[in-house]
Order: structure tokens, then C-alpha cells, then sequence
């Protein structure tokens, strides 16, 4: 008994002393457990070695399952720490039954208190003003045109029969937008490296497929499996992992997060960062280190900065509550917020990848009241509720009512993205799903006030998708009444002016097709066309054969 009590109770101050930091020490309180039950068992006998055998071959296949899902050693100590309880309390059915209550208890109770802990011990967030978002959207070439599952069809059109794409992720390459595809073989037990890196032009669909040996990456066997290894060098939780290029070498990238007090706290802790060979390279996370796209873990942010908009009552200083929503006679923070489901991606000025989130109230979802900023020098909180944005979600459910049917498939639209433009629009691509994923159009909507709205239609008269998008983003949201906007191209083959009812018309014959413009498009626009002879060529943005843009002359 007395050799039981002192392991039981030594193990219990060593899961505690464990839980301190995150390290594979936290299998030495379940090897204690372990020794501890097989002596119990046959306490004058001495040690029952086949029951110790089969603990102890438990104890390595909970190890293994941990080291296999990535599950931080740290939590085996919280293991060992409650099995020892258990131990002690299972000497008196009473206590127990307590016990047993308490735990069912506690466990969800901790589970909230580590929400809260974190936010609360650890602020990565500051306030800046909104002012500095103009200059931030102001750059029609983050907008996305090429949507992921358009690249997603395009990397597969360079994959050879064997090989399939294990990783993806969108970032910013010399301050430029791509899809980013990692390939592998399909048996990577026999060729165990990252074989291709699959890079799409976010607007253009431009296509690079570099060929490339990497024995570090996503979906490969074993230790050369980067979240594996990552995880075995720092026995700390691994987020985010991609593939990335930086002068004209490929890496990987794992994000490796840290645990505190007693694994309740998680921090950004380093960027792992692999070459072409597997040699390593450490990075602090929101270091500033521009030899990388993402210095931070966006899967991490995405859980931190929901739960720091959940928690927030201050900004003056930035404060949080653990009863944020309010509870009992406890008020309700007027700054609590939720997290919108959707993130843009942008390109920062100093060549990095920018990710922007929303947050809204809980009692207006269709309004923005917080942009966050996540670059690689920190996160930045800005409050634009006197701005009046309107949620992402909400103008995209009003540009799909007003898309029209079309045959084989089907129209929908996503991933709106916030651009300024003498005020702030929503430019939302639309996609055509039918055999194939194509861009159909482009809906640009006043983001203050989305009645305001123009639905633009693609066609290769407009020349490239970014051509298209800057067409589009001239015309701006004013053509409410004629919705759909198509390029025609061609030389004028007939002249007409009359007065009908007191207005002007003027009619062009362009590839057979009649066109007619009403000085309403604007003195300039009319002016120019006015100038126009037969035999001269043009470019005109038609809608129902009425020309709203005149692009050329």
C-alpha cells in the first residue's frame, strides 16, 4: 500500500510538473500510472508484470495515437493527472461517484475557460483607424476572378496518371495573387517526396507547373510527412502547412503553435520552414520575415479572432469578459461580435499575403461593424460600423436573385471582395457551373448601398478576365437599369442621327448589328461617339443594344 501511495502521489506532482511546458516528457506520468495499477493489483504478490506488460502496451498505443493525429504530449499529462484521481478516489465508492460528477463537470468547463484565457493572457491585436483600409483595398489586382475550384480543374489538367494534389493554399508571390497546388505521387511509400508545385494566376488563369523533388511536404509517408515531423521536433500544436516559392526555390512551410498555462493558452510560436532537401529553418510567427508569404497561421486566427471579437468589452484599452453576452444581471458588452464565416486574401505592400476578417453584430449580421487585418507584423483591429458596409453574404444573396437561368447547369456567386474605389463596392465574380466551372460575369455592388448595383457578362471580345474586371470597374455600379453589359468589337458599317421626342439618337451599325446611344451616357461619352465616322473600327460596352461605355475611340 504505502509503495502504491507514494507513486500515485509522485505521479500526480510529475503530470503537473509536465503540464508546465509541452514536451514528450508527458509520457512518464502514464508510465507511473501504469507501474502504479500493476502494483496495486497484487500489493503483497509485488509487481504483476503481465498486467504491467499490458499497460504499459496501452500506454505506447496512446502515445502513438497521439503522435499519429498530431495531438500535443502535453495532454497526456492531463491524462495521467485524472487517472491518478481516479486511483485515489476509487477507494471509496462515495468519493468515486463524485469524482466521476466533477469530471463531467470540469472537462466543458475548461474547455470555455481556455477560450477565454487565451484572448484575455494573450492580446495579438491592435487598434488602428479605419482610414488606413482605404489605401489597403485600393488594388483591383487582389480581386479574385479564377475561383478555387476553376484553378482547382486547371491543376488537374497537369497532373500526370499517378501523381494527385495533396495541399493547396492561395498566396501572394512577388505581389502576386496565385492558387498554389502541391503534387505528389499516388504511392508515396515508394516515392516519398513533394513531385510538382501547380501555380494559378488568381485573375488571368495563367498556369506554371515547376517540377521539383521535395522530401518534406504534405500527404507524404511518415517522417518525411511535414506536419509528422514538425510535430516530432516540437511536440507543439501544428497548424496551417504550405508550399511556397521565394526566389525561385521551393519551400514548405509548417505554422507551430505553443501551449501555456497548463495547455489551457495557445500562442503563435514559429514558422517551420523546409527547403527543397529537408533542411530547417525557424521563424517567430508576426516576425515581419518577408522571405515568406504567411508568417502567421491563418488556422489559428481564424479560432483567435473569433473567440477575441466573442470576449471583446473595451477597445479603450482593449479589454475582454469572460460573460461577454451577459449572464444573469450582467450586461451584454456592446462590443461583443461574431466572427463572419469568410476571408479575403490580399496582397500587402511589402510583398506579403494580407487576410482580411469581418466581424458583425450578433443581433445585425447583414452589417459589418470590424475589419481585422492579419499580416505578417501582426493583426489590426479596425471599427467601421459609421462606415455602413454591408455584409459579404447578405449582397451576394441579392446578386443571386437577380441571376438569370441558363441551360446545362446553373449560376451562383462567391467570394466577394471588398474593393475602394471612390467608395467601397463589393465585387463579386459569378460562375457558370455546368460540365465545367466557368466565370460568367461580374456583380459590382455599392457596399454602403447595395441597391446600387451593376451584373456585368463576360465575353472574349473584353480580352483577358482582368481586362473584363477593369471594364467593369470603370462602368462602376450606375447601370442599374440595364443590368448585363457585353463588349462588342468591330468597324462601323452605317451611320444614323434623328430626334425622337426630344432626344438625340444616334445609330451605329457594327457587325451587322444596330446600336444606338442618347446623350444620358454622359456628354463625353456621347461627344466621342459624335466624332465617329463609317469604316472606323470601335469597342463598345452594349446592353440590349443600347451602348452605356464607349471604350474606342
Amino acid at each position: 500500500m504505502l509503495r502504491s501511495n507514494i507513486l500515485v502521489w509522485t505521479g500526480i506532482l510529475v503530470s503537473v510538473a509536465t503540464m508546465l511546458f509541452s514536451s514528450w516528457l508527458s509520457v512518464l506520468p502514464l508510465v507511473l500510472l501504469a507501474l502504479a495499477l500493476s502494483i496495486m493489483a497484487s500489493e503483497r504478490r509485488g509487481i504483476n508484470y503481465r498486467l504491467l506488460a499490458f499497460l504499459l502496451g496501452l500506454v505506447s498505443f496512446l502515445v502513438a495515437v497521439f503522435v499519429f493525429a498530431t495531438i500535443p504530449p502535453l495532454y497526456l499529462s492531463w491524462i495521467a493527472f485524472f487517472g491518478f484521481l481516479l486511483v485515489l478516489s476509487a477507494r471509496n465508492s462515495k468519493i468515486l461517484v463524485v469524482f466521476i460528477i466533477l469530471l463531467f463537470v470540469i472537462l466543458p468547463l475548461l474547455v470555455a475557460f481556455r477560450e477565454y484565457l487565451t484572448v484575455s493572457t494573450y492580446n495579438i491585436v491592435r487598434v488602428g483607424s479605419p482610414e488606413e483600409l482605404k489605401t489597403l483595398f485600393n488594388n483591383p489586382g487582389s480581386v479574385v476572378l479564377v475561383g478555387h475550384a476553376m484553378a482547382d480543374a486547371v491543376a488537374h489538367t497537369q497532373l500526370s496518371p499517378n501523381e494527385r494534389i495533396a495541399e493547396w493554399e492561395e498566396v501572394v508571390i512577388n505581389g502576386t495573387p496565385y492558387w498554389i497546388f502541391a503534387v505528389t505521387p499516388l504511392n508515396t511509400i515508394a516515392q516519398n517526396y513533394v513531385s510538382k508545385l501547380i501555380l494559378v494566376d488568381v485573375q488571368t488563369g495563367e498556369t506554371k507547373a515547376i517540377p521539383v523533388h521535395m522530401s518534406v511536404g504534405s500527404g507524404l509517408w511518415l517522417t518525411n510527412s511535414i506536419e509528422l515531423r514538425s510535430f516530432l521536433l516540437s511536440s507543439q500544436p501544428i497548424g496551417n502547412t504550405y508550399p511556397f516559392i521565394h526566389g525561385g526555390k521551393p519551400y514548405f512551410a509548417a505554422c507551430v503553435n505553443r501551449l501555456a498555462n497548463l495547455g489551457l493558452s495557445e500562442y503563435p510560436g514559429e514558422v517551420y520552414v523546409y527547403d527543397q532537401d529537408g533542411n530547417l529553418r525557424r521563424s517567430p510567427q508576426f516576425s515581419g520575415d518577408m522571405s515568406m508569404p504567411e508568417n502567421y497561421d491563418w488556422e489559428y486566427l481564424d479560432w483567435y479572432v473569433g473567440k477575441w471579437l466573442y470576449y471583446l468589452s473595451s477597445l479603450s484599452p482593449v479589454s475582454h469578459s469572460f460573460f461577454s453576452r451577459g449572464f444573469l444581471w450582467i450586461p451584454a458588452s456592446q462590443y461583443s461580435q461574431d466572427l463572419l464565416n469568410m476571408t479575403l486574401l490580399l496582397p500587402g505592400r511589402s510583398g506579403d499575403t494580407v487576410r482580411v476578417y469581418f466581424g458583425v453584430s450578433p443581433n445585425n449580421p447583414n452589417s459589418i461593424v470590424s475589419i481585422i487585418i492579419a499580416n505578417n507584423t501582426g493583426v489590426y483591429y479596425y471599427d467601421v460600423k459609421t462606415l455602413g458596409i454591408y455584409s459579404p453574404y447578405y449582397v451576394q444573396s441579392l446578386v443571386q436573385a437577380k441571376l438569370p437561368a441558363i441551360s446545362g447547369g446553373h449560376l451562383y456567386s462567391k467570394y466577394a471582395q471588398l474593393v475602394y474605389s471612390n467608395g467601397y463596392l463589393w465585387v463579386i465574380p459569378i460562375y457558370a457551373q455546368t460540365n465545367v466551372v466557368s466565370l460568367w460575369g461580374l456583380a459590382l455592388v455599392n457596399a454602403t448601398s447595395p441597391s446600387e448595383m451593376s451584373i456585368y457578362q463576360y465575353s472574349p471580345s473584353y480580352g483577358s478576365y482582368k481586362d473584363f474586371l477593369a471594364m467593369a470597374l470603370s462602368l462602376g455600379t450606375g447601370q442599374i437599369s440595364h443590368p448585363t453589359c457585353k463588349v462588342v468589337a468591330g468597324n462601323v458599317t452605317r451611320l444614323l442621327q434623328f430626334v425622337y421626342k426630344g432626344d438625340t439618337y444616334l445609330v451605329l451599325e457594327v457587325n451587322g448589328r444596330l446600336l444606338y446611344a442618347t446623350p444620358d451616357i454622359g456628354i463625353q461619352e456621347f461627344t466621342r461617339l459624335l466624332t465617329v465616322k463609317t469604316g472606323d473600327q470601335v469597342r463598345l460596352c452594349v446592353s440590349d443594344d443600347r451602348i452605356v461605355q464607349v471604350f474606342k475611340p
